[in-house]
């Protein structure tokens, strides 16, 4: 357990310390935008998906969200290393 290294997909900080708010303040945001987003999506994807046009967006953004808001927190940790 000594020799552990960074996790995968996250660089080395260095001696910086790093708060997780970008992370928790960019998944709020993207989850905002999401809510307010679904509806317009959904009924763009009705002529395709039918009536499960809006479950299959909500399944979409629940995956989407996270992956979006680690991305940009991963990046805010590269530009500031």
């Amino acid at each position: 357990m000594e020799d552990s290294g960074a996790l995968p997909g996250r660089s080395e900080i260095g001696s910086k310390i790093f708060s997780p708010s970008v992370d928790r303040f960019s998944l709020i945001v993207l989850s905002i935008f999401g809510i307010i987003l679904a509806p317009e999506i959904a009924s763009g994807l009705e002529p395709l998906l039918g009536e499960k046009s809006f479950s299959a967006v909500a399944c979409g953004l629940i995956i989407a969200i996270p992956l979006i808001a680690s991305s940009i927190g991963k990046l805010y940790v590269r530009i500031r290393a």
